[in-house]
């Protein structure tokens, strides 16, 4: 605007010399210069300038650049106001239909003291006219294109003193206010009040490419803070143009905003405050409130203000927090780390009584500063879904420090305090372990340790004492080396006499699942190997998925399945060293809730303390409820087993020489097979009978004494054989019928049936005092009464109608070391010998009755 006034004072200045030519006009088709040109020109001078023009284009000139400036709407504006007494004084009317300069183009018309410029930038119509030493201009529109703001006001011009003072109001879709500027000498003083901001982020987009404020403040006003509705009461400061200092310590500023959400990171849920006040001074801009949430947690009492708003090396906020019910959560964790506030959790349910500071520059190298008080109530935290019953923490410029805490979740109950860098992101806990465990497998109590944090990669823990890492990276995963120190937690330990382990790896995503990995582990003889070789060192690996837990030995000797419908556990080549205890540790079947279910391929039971062994090649046994059965076969013997309260039974079919030989460890059988049958009301009250065929005791404890016994009785002579002797007693079949009563095992009938000789038996043993009481009778069939038989009369006396001789033995004293007596007499013989055959005799369904009727 200035290149026209000047290039209308050059035209003045041209035709002064033609002033009385130009008197009554002069008409000018076209005239052309280097940086001019001129089209359908008409110029009048009759007291003042009358210029028409139907195109004016100035051209660009490299020696006057800074006039050639495509300059702002305020300052295009300023330099009309600056020469509106110059256009007032000398110039009665202008036309120009198409003024046109670099890329710009304009239509102006003065006439009538009325102006209208309307051009690229704006559209300007005013009025002038003079009161005195003032020229006035009453401004009926202004409206700036860029920003479509239409403005209307009044322009008061001091001409001597060189004073503009203009009053108004300007509105848009964007916002609507009031305005007062008053100017001299390059300065300039403004008051915008009664602001109504209706779309804060439209307006900003118009402004960013004239007016450039500091990025974090326009991030700050712009972008983390959103409202309905802006308005300032006012906003006033002053501008020294010829020193181009703005003087924003002077600026002030009040205001509120309707309906606020405030978000300090972008991820984040609300703040939300229904009315903020706003309040600028010394640039400082404060924000006030009566009341604010954030996700219901009340944070009324908190304070917030951003300082050196216009000052991008100093600008920073200062947040204080104060909440009775606040929550720590993800986007707050994640809000505060640009801060240097870097924690390896955050909290997910609870309360949080909170009193925090922070105070932080947006650009300047200087750490932020920040301290708070925090108080953690029953809150759950994202760690390991540790769940805090209380803890008190103190925050302090990189330092955090937390008391008095307790904590716990699925494995963990524990004390602590604990001291964490944040800068270094590492810390030490000292936490008195009230309970760690996991599954059935790991049980600590009562523990004091000192825990290492290191998050700069991911939360992890080291318990040196315990040659332990702990790594919550994604859900737990633990490494432990040697655990001698905790390998009397271990669950097991005790019942597989775990003694060692290498090492071990624990691996959880969610602390419900895992994998579970034990290397080289010894463990005492509870097995053996083929019943040869100790099982005492194995790896296991064990995975719990959906409640199901799988586990698998590396030598593949033993495996199991536990899940909600039971337990099954699989054996393969192993025998369970079985030992009585002494310490009254009985399994409650009644009270038993499992299901459990064993099966085994080649397996068996060492029973130690009686020298005996059982070996099966399958068995399958499951415990449901209170019930007990099992099923095993070998070789050709079949074996079952029912148990439960008030009832039990027992049945054996066709075990041979070997398996019985197996049992006893040692060669008490040759040949033969034989059978069991017991049925009761459980283990001390039963009644059964055991049967033999075809078989040659060898090596019975209780025959080699009787054996003895009738060798050392010159008496007895008789009953001697060869074949007694020597090959062992040779039974063509036999059985013993027996019932227990508590702690009285009764023998109720006893029929052995051998080659030279019988055994006919009845009596007792008393298990609790280790006593017996037996009457047996011993019969010799031919070899032994050929003698006796020839003499007439002697042989129907002693041997009777059957053509035998008998005698009585009877067995009595201790268990372990029995006595034996014996009487030759035949008349003292019989007696008993009858009785023993009217019970064996007694209804031939005693012993001869069909198998499947006793079964």
């Amino acid at each position: 605007m200035k290149k026209i006034l000047y290039f209308f004072l050059g035209i003045v200045g041209l035709f002064s010399a033609s002033f009385f030519a130009l008197k009554n006009g002069i008409s000018i088709a076209s005239i052309h210069f280097d940086f001019l040109k001129l089209e359908q020109l008409y110029i009048k001078l009759d007291n003042k300038l009358t210029l028409r023009a139907q195109n004016i284009i100035i051209a660009e000139r490299e020696d006057n650049a800074s006039l050639n400036e495509n300059l702002p709407v305020s300052k295009e504006l300023v330099k009309i106001a600056q020469n509106l007494d110059l256009l007032y004084a000398f110039v009665k009317e202008i036309q120009i239909e198409n003024l046109h300069f670099k890329e710009r183009r304009a239509k102006i018309l003065f006439k009538d003291d009325e102006f209208f410029l309307d051009g690229d930038l704006f559209f300007l119509h005013f009025a002038l006219h003079s009161e005195g030493k003032n020229l006035r201009a009453r401004i009926k529109e202004l409206f700036v294109k860029d920003y479509g703001v239409s403005i209307e006001g009044d322009l008061s011009v001091n001409t001597k003193s060189g004073f503009y003072h203009f009053r108004g109001n300007a509105s848009s879709e964007d916002l609507d206010f009031n305005a007062t500027l008053s100017y001299k000498d390059n300065q300039l003083a403004y008051k915008f009040h009664d602001v109504s901001i209706k779309n804060i982020h439209a307006l900003a987009q118009n402004l960013r490419p004239h007016i450039d404020l500091p990025q974090e403040l326009q991030l700050w006003l712009l972008e983390k803070t959103r409202a309905s509705f802006y308005h300032l009461d006012d906003l006033q400061g002053f501008v020294d143009f010829k020193r181009d200092a703005f003087y924003f310590d002077e600026l002030n500023a009040t205001g509120f905003a309707n309906d606020v959400e405030l978000r300090l990171d972008g991820g984040m849920s609300p703040i939300k405050i229904p009315k903020l006040k706003m309040k600028l001074a010394k640039q400082r801009l404060n924000f006030t409130f009566a009341k604010a949430t954030y996700k219901n947690a009340d944070l009324s009492g908190s304070k917030v203000y951003l300082y050196d708003i216009l000052n991008e090396e100093n600008i920073g906020i200062y947040l204080h927090i104060r909440s009775e019910n606040m929550i720590f959560d993800a986007d707050l964790a994640r809000a505060l780390k640009p801060y240097g506030i870097t924690l390896p959790f955050h909290q997910k349910s609870g309360k949080l009584r909170a009193d925090f500071e922070l105070k932080a520059d947006f650009f300047a190298p200087s750490k932020p500063s920040y301290s708070g008080a925090f108080v953690l109530d029953d809150a759950a935290l994202s760690l390991a879904d540790f769940r805090v019953q209380k803890a008190k923490v103190l925050l302090k410029d990189g330092n955090l420090s937390i008391e008095n805490a307790s904590i716990s979740n699925g494995f963990l109950e524990a004390d602590f305090n604990a001291q964490i860098d944040l800068e270094r992101q590492n810390g030490l806990f000292d936490a008195q372990i009230s309970r760690l465990h996991f599954a059935e497998i790991f049980d600590m109590r009562e523990q004091k340790v000192l825990l290492h944090l290191d998050y700069a990669d991911g939360p992890k823990l080291a318990a040196k004492a315990w040659n332990l890492n702990a790594d919550f990276t994604q859900g737990l995963e633990l490494h432990a080396g040697d655990l001698s120190v905790l390998l009397p937690h271990f669950i097991p330990a005790k019942k597989i006499a775990l003694e060692s382990v290498q090492s071990l790896h624990y691996k959880s995503p969610d602390f419900i699942d895992f994998s579970l990995q034990i290397n080289n582990a010894s463990f005492g003889e509870k097995f053996f190997i083929d019943g040869k070789t100790p099982y005492v060192q194995d790896s296991f690996s064990v995975s719990k998925q959906k409640n199901r837990i799988v586990f698998d030995s590396k030598s593949k000797l033993i495996s199991g399945i536990f899940d909600e419908e039971g337990k099954e556990l699989h054996l393969k080549n192993l025998s369970y060293i079985y030992k009585d205890s002494g310490e009254g540790e009985n399994f409650d079947l009644q009270g038993n809730q499992q299901n459990i279910k064993l099966s085994g391929t080649n397996v068996g039971v060492i029973l130690p303390d009686f020298n005996k062994t059982l070996k099966f090649d399958q068995l399958e046994a499951s415990l449901e409820g209170s019930a007990l059965r099992a099923k095993a076969n070998r070789k050709g013997a079949t074996f079952s087993l029912f148990y439960a309260p008030e009832d039990f039974y027992l049945r054996a079919k066709d075990m041979d020489d070997e398996f019985l030989d197996t049992f006893l460890q040692k060669e008490a059988f040759k040949d033969g097979l034989f059978h069991l049958d017991v049925r009761g009301s459980g283990v001390d009250f039963f009644e059964g009978h055991f049967d033999i065929e075809n078989t040659y005791i060898k090596d019975l404890k209780g025959i080699n004494q009787l054996i003895t016994f009738i060798d050392t009785v010159p008496a007895l002579v008789m009953f001697k054989s060869p074949k007694f002797n020597t090959k062992g007693l040779h039974l063509r079949d036999g059985k013993v019928i027996f019932n227990r009563k508590k702690d009285l095992l009764s023998f109720e009938a006893i029929n052995l049936n051998g080659d030279n000789v019988d055994l006919f038996g009845l009596g007792s043993a008393n298990l609790r005092l280790g006593t017996i009481d037996l009457n047996l009778e011993l019969k010799t069939l031919k070899s032994s009464s050929d003698v006796i038989s020839k003499i007439p009369i002697v042989n129907y006396v002693i041997l009777g109608e059957d053509q035998e001789i008998s005698t009585n033995i009877k067995v009595d004293g201790s268990l372990e070391d029995p006595d034996f007596h014996t009487q030759i007499l035949s008349d003292t013989l019989k007696t008993p010998f009858n009785l023993i055959k009217n019970i064996i005799e007694l209804p031939k369904n005693l012993f001869d009755q069909p198998r499947q009727s006793s079964q």
